[in-house]
This record gives structure tokens, sequence and C-alpha cells, in this order.
């Protein structure tokens, strides 16, 4: 099944549908999608969009806030991955006092200068962006990824990863603020995984979101579909989820169904309910 879809600035493509019902391309670039609408934009696009859906998300602001931010990007055909840029869109539209009732193109333009027409045409794509890059709505988002990494060197940090994996977790600090983090420890982990598991090579990071309710679920896709959008960047090749997973080398497949490897232990745990895993190129 193949469906026409609206892109995100300029022309018509065709897409495929991934296993969760998601559109997907069958080139490198990514999709978002909401009430039965598509739209497609490009790997650095992507990125861009997360590091400003992100700033959100690390302020505490609703997905309202990144939804007038992007629309106002998105208008001006100028996503960025800028944070100064965002930031200050972001700081000019906290002085509009009552943001959340009125309309995106309405706000849009008291804090940027660009006409409500643009607004309004940029309004569905960005909204659609700040639910999934929000957390708001899961797998909504996905990017297919190809090309291999570039070789380093294997040597682990003091805190047991490699330089892909710490550089992992320097850009999750710098875009989200401090989240709870696991899987490694100095020297390597040795148990604890499944046999294989990335974590025994230092190429794994878990980031935690507990107690398991609705809020942490919102905080935890958040995440998730950031590193999908900076996959092609951080040189991630899986990110599992609240019992999804999504990998570089299936990426035309989008979100898919975890399999649960056969262990024992607590069975929302090992559908990863708790926490988000990530893990990057050997």
């Amino acid at each position: 099944m193949v469906i026409a879809v609206a892109l995100l600035f300029a022309g018509l493509r065709v897409l495929g549908v991934g296993v969760s019902g998601i559109p997907v391309l069958s080139r490198e670039a990514c999709t978002v999608t909401s009430e039965g609408t598509t739209h497609d934009l490009s790997i650095e696009e992507a990125e861009r969009a997360s590091a400003i859906a992100a700033i959100a998300v690390r302020r505490g602001l609703p997905a309202r806030a990144a939804s007038v931010v992007l629309t106002v990007e998105i208008a001006d055909h100028s996503l960025e991955r800028n944070a100064a840029k965002a930031s200050a869109l972001y700081d000019r539209l906290s002085g509009v006092a009552d943001y959340r009732q009125q309309s995106v193109p309405g706000v849009a333009q008291q804090i940027s200068d660009g006409s409500r027409d643009s607004y309004r045409d940029a309004e569905p794509e960005a909204r659609a962006l700040a639910s999934a890059l929000t957390g708001n709505t899961p797998e909504a988002f996905s990017c297919v990824v190809k090309g291999g990494a570039e070789e380093v060197p294997v040597t682990l940090s003091g805190a047991g990863l490699t330089s892909r994996a710490e550089a992992v977790r320097d850009d999750v600090r710098q875009a989200f603020g401090d989240i709870p983090d696991g899987g490694f420890q100095p020297g390597g982990v040795t148990t604890g995984h499944m046999v294989g598991s990335a974590h025994y090579e230092g190429r794994a990071v878990d980031y935690f979101f507990r107690p398991i309710n609705a809020r942490n679920n919102i905080r935890g896709w958040a995440l998730a579909q950031y590193f999908v959008a900076n996959a092609d960047r951080l040189d991630i090749e899986t990110v599992i989820y609240d019992d999804r997973i999504w990998t570089k080398r299936r990426s035309t497949a989008g979100w898919r169904d975890y399999d649960v490897p056969p262990r024992g232990g607590d069975q929302a745990i090992l559908e990863h309910r708790d926490h988000v895993h990530v893990d990057v190129a050997d």
C-alpha cells in the first residue's frame, strides 16, 4: 500500500506503510503522522525540529508551546539547530500570558514578524511535529537512516562507555538536562542483560522514567523519538521503549513490536516500559 503525502516544505512524494501502520520512506528521510496526514522532512530538518521540541520538554512547557515555535520556524523556512534562536522565541512566548487559549497562528504572529497566513499554512506540520517530539503522540515519528558509521577507536571511557555512547549522553544532557541513566559501569558490565547485548560492549545506555505512569510515558516517548530524529548524527543503531523498537537496519519499517527475549524478570522492565534503551554503532 502506498499513499500520497503532504510534504513539510515542498513537492509530493510516495511513501510505503510500516509495520505499525505509520507511513515510512524507502529513502533516507523522516516522517511524522497526525490525524491521517503524513509530513515528510529531511534528516537535517528532523534534527532541528527535535532540538526545538526538546527545549519545550526541558522547560516543562506544553506541546502547544513547541507548536508555536515550530510554526514560526517552518513558516520562515528556517528550521535551525540554533538553541539561542529557538530559546529566544520561547522567551517571547512566555510573555504571552494566555497563549494556550489563543490560536497557534495568532500567537506566532505575536512573537515573530511573519504573516498570519504563512503561520496558518505551517500550523498542521508544526503541531504534528510538536505532538510527536514532546512525546504526546507515541511512535508517530520515524526516520529511514542508511549508510555505515565511520570507524572509531574502541576504547571505553572512565564510565565504561565507547566514545559514541558518551556522545549520546552528552547530547541528552545538553538537550534535556539530567535524566537518570544506567546500564554501564567503570570497566564495563558483564551481567544483567540479554546475551549479545550492546551493554556488554559499552555501546548502550538506558534512560529511566520511573514510576511507570502516563506522565513518564510521555517523557520517555519524547526522548525515544528524539533519538530516532538524531540517529544519523549520533550513529544510533537501536531505540527500544514501551514494547516498541526502532532499528537503523530495519528503519524502513518504522516502529515495530518488540519481541521480548525469553528470560526471567519483571515483564514491564523486559518490555522497556520504564526505560528507553539506546545503542550506537561499534
